[in-house]
C-alpha cells in the first residue's frame, strides 16, 4: 500500500507543476455568439485576458466583436483556420476597427464602419505547415496576427469575413500553392479569432476544458463516432476483461467497481490524447509542444493506473479502506486539474472515495 500511496503522491504533484507552467502557454476557447454587425457585436469583457472565440462564416457573411480600449493599452489579435478548409482555399479577412486607426488600404464595401472610425486590414501570408497545438491536441493554420497599441481611447471592433477584393493577390498564390482552383476557393468555413495576451483560467474555465477540446475536434472537421472511438475501445476491453475474471470479482463492493470504472475512463482519455496527437502531428510538422501532450499522456494513464491497482488490491476493511478513500480522493481531484476522465473519471474516483470498501462475502 505504501508503494501505491508513493506512485499517487508523485503522480498528483504533476498537476501542480503543470497549473505553474501552463497560464504562460494556453488559451481560453470560447462558442458563443453572432455579431452579424456592430450593433449587435460580441461584446467581450477585458480584451487583455487571452481568448480565441470559435466561430463559422456562412456565404457572405461578417462577424464583428467589441471591446473597450484606454489609450496606449495593447491589442492583441489572431486568426486561425482549421487544416483541411485552410487547404481548400478559405482565407478569411481579419479586420481592427476603432477610433485614432488610419486607412491603410481600401475598405471592403461590405464592411460596416462607424463614423469618424479607421480601419486596418491585416495581412498574411499562409504558412508552409500548420501550428500543433498541445494541450488538445489539435492543429490549425495560423493566418494573421497584430499587435500595437491602442491609438485613442474607445470601442473597438475586430471583424472577420471573406471579402474576395482584399489581398486579392494573397488569395491568388494560396489558391496555386494548395492546387485549388478559383472556382472551388470556399467562401465559408469555420475560424477561430485571438483575442488578448494574458494568460488566465478562472476554476471554471479551467475545469471546462475538456468540453471545449470536443468542441475544438468538431470545429476541425472531425465527427463525434471519431473523437470517442479511442475512449470507447478502451472502456469495452475494460469490461471483458472484468467479464472474463467475474469469478475473481463476484465479491466486489461498488466502491471497488467505481475506482475500476474510474480508471478505465483515465486510460481512454489517455488513449484519447494518443490518438489526437498522432492525427495532428500527421498534419503539422514536429513542434516541441508535443512535449505538452506527453504530460497529458503520462497524467492520465498514471492515474488510471492507480485508480485500477488501489481498486483491485484486496485488505482488510479499516485502516487501509480509509488510506484508499483519501487516494480516490486526490485521484478525483487530480483527475479534473488535469482535464482526464470526461468528468465521469473523476466523479467515479468521488464515488469510490464516498463508498464502502468492505468487502461482499
Amino acid at each position: 500500500m505504501r508503494q501505491g500511496i508513493f506512485w499517487f503522491s508523485g503522480i498528483f504533484l504533476l498537476p501542480v507543476i503543470y497549473l505553474l507552467s501552463t497560464p504562460a502557454l494556453a488559451h481560453v476557447a470560447v462558442f458563443e455568439g453572432e455579431g452579424k454587425s456592430p450593433e449587435t457585436a460580441i461584446r467581450i469583457e477585458d480584451p487583455s485576458k487571452s481568448r480565441v472565440f470559435y466561430g463559422q462564416l456562412a456565404s457572405g457573411d461578417l462577424r464583428y466583436y467589441s471591446f473597450k480600449m484606454e489609450k496606449e493599452e495593447r491589442i492583441v489579435l489572431g486568426l486561425t483556420i482549421p487544416v483541411e478548409q485552410g487547404n481548400q482555399g478559405f482565407a478569411p479577412n481579419l479586420i481592427l476597427i476603432g477610433p485614432g486607426l488610419a486607412d491603410e488600404e481600401k475598405v471592403p464595401e461590405r464592411l460596416e464602419v462607424p463614423e469618424g472610425y479607421g480601419v486596418k486590414v491585416i495581412s498574411y501570408n499562409l504558412p508552409e505547415s500548420p501550428v500543433y497545438e498541445g494541450f488538445t491536441p489539435s492543429v490549425f493554420y495560423s493566418l494573421a496576427h497584430l499587435d500595437i497599441k491602442a491609438p485613442e481611447s474607445g470601442i473597438y471592433y475586430a471583424a472577420v469575413g471573406f471579402m474576395p477584393e482584399v489581398n486579392a493577390t494573397e488569395r491568388e498564390r494560396i489558391i496555386q500553392g494548395k492546387g485549388v482552383q478559383k472556382k472551388e476557393m470556399q467562401r465559408e468555413g469555420n475560424y477561430g479569432l485571438i483575442l488578448g495576451y494574458r494568460e488566465a483560467f478562472t476554476l471554471k474555465e479551467w475545469v471546462s476544458v475538456p468540453l471545449s477540446q470536443i468542441k475544438i475536434y468538431l470545429w476541425e472537421g472531425q465527427s463525434l463516432p471519431l473523437i470517442f472511438t479511442p475512449l470507447a475501445l478502451t472502456f469495452a476491453a475494460g469490461l471483458l476483461a472484468i467479464f472474463f475474471k467475474r469469478e475473481t470479482v463476484a465479491g466486489y463492493n461498488p466502491a471497488r467497481f467505481s475506482g475500476i470504472l474510474a480508471g478505465l475512463f483515465f486510460l481512454g482519455t489517455g488513449m484519447s490524447y494518443i490518438f489526437q496527437m498522432l492525427i495532428s502531428l500527421s498534419k503539422s510538422s514536429y513542434s516541441s509542444d508535443v512535449f505538452i501532450t506527453f504530460i497529458l499522456i503520462f497524467a492520465s494513464m498514471g492515474l488510471g493506473v492507480v485508480a485500477i491497482a488501489l481498486s483491485l488490491k484486496d485488505e482488510s476493511y479499516g485502516t487501509g479502506s480509509a488510506r484508499k478513500r483519501l487516494c480516490f480522493s486526490g485521484l478525483g481531484i487530480a483527475g479534473l486539474l488535469f482535464w482526464t476522465g470526461l468528468f465521469i473519471g473523476p466523479f467515479l474516483a468521488f464515488e469510490a472515495a464516498l463508498l464502502s470498501w468492505k468487502r461482499i462475502r
